[in-house]
């Protein structure tokens, strides 16, 4: 498995991964039950390739899924039903993100892009290109004013997310060298003061969120 994703209230866990270049699948399990053999609810075949990324919206009703064969896959976490298909990236799909007010979806891709995307609609509303390398994590802020992202270019980038995310309305605002690694995860404190970085250099960061200033690294 890849990816795995709680429910906000904990009572079901998501786990996704699959067989490169044959399928992607998503298991639902009731966490709730002491058992969680006789607690899987549903397995769904999700993707034609390995799925990477998984996020829950923040209400739980859409679990989003990104995979190696490009596309991301929004469902219905009630029925396990497919309600749309986003496509737009030309690799695979290694981060996703939905901002706190559920309207939102960034996803983070091996294309070197980050996009951002209408949950309602399916339509993407920007595409951020600044990375050099392949992105593998993507975060928004807890005011969803900002989204950060980090991959395989070790830096660090913030940008200012306006209310409607649509193109030439979400500058850049850092681009910070943060590791000696390739970035791998990257998550905003709950008050968002505070960002930390994890990457392949065995090291772990903390950033000060507005500045972008280290503040301790293990």
């Amino acid at each position: 498995m890849n990816a795995v994703v709680f429910t906000q209230d904990g009572s079901r866990l998501f786990a996704a991964g699959g067989q490169g270049g044959l399928s992607g699948e998503v298991r639902e399990w009731n966490v709730w039950e002491t058992n969680l053999t006789r607690s899987l609810i549903r397995p769904f075949a999700a993707h034609k390739d390995a799925i990477y990324s998984m996020a829950l919206s923040p209400d739980d009703k859409i679990l989003a899924t990104g995979s190696y064969d490009q596309k991301i896959k929004l469902w219905d976490v009630e029925t396990g039903k497919e309600l749309k298909t986003l496509s737009g990236h030309n690799g695979c799909v290694f981060g996703l993100a939905f901002r706190p007010d559920g309207k939102i979806l960034a996803s983070a891709s091996a294309d070197r892009t980050v996009k951002l995307w209408d949950v309602a609609s399916g339509e993407r509303r920007d595409t951020l290109f600044q990375p050099l390398k392949e992105v593998y994590s993507v975060a928004f802020s807890p005011d969803g004013k900002h989204l950060a992202a980090g991959g395989a270019d070790n830096r660090i980038r913030l940008w200012e997310i306006s209310d409607s995310a649509a193109e030439t309305t979400n500058p850049l605002l850092y681009s910070k060298f943060a590791h000696e690694g390739t970035i791998l995860r990257i998550a905003f404190s709950p008050n968002g003061e505070t960002l930390a970085s994890t990457a392949d250099d065995r090291t772990v960061k903390l950033w000060d969120a507005q500045e972008m200033r280290l503040r301790q690294d293990e």
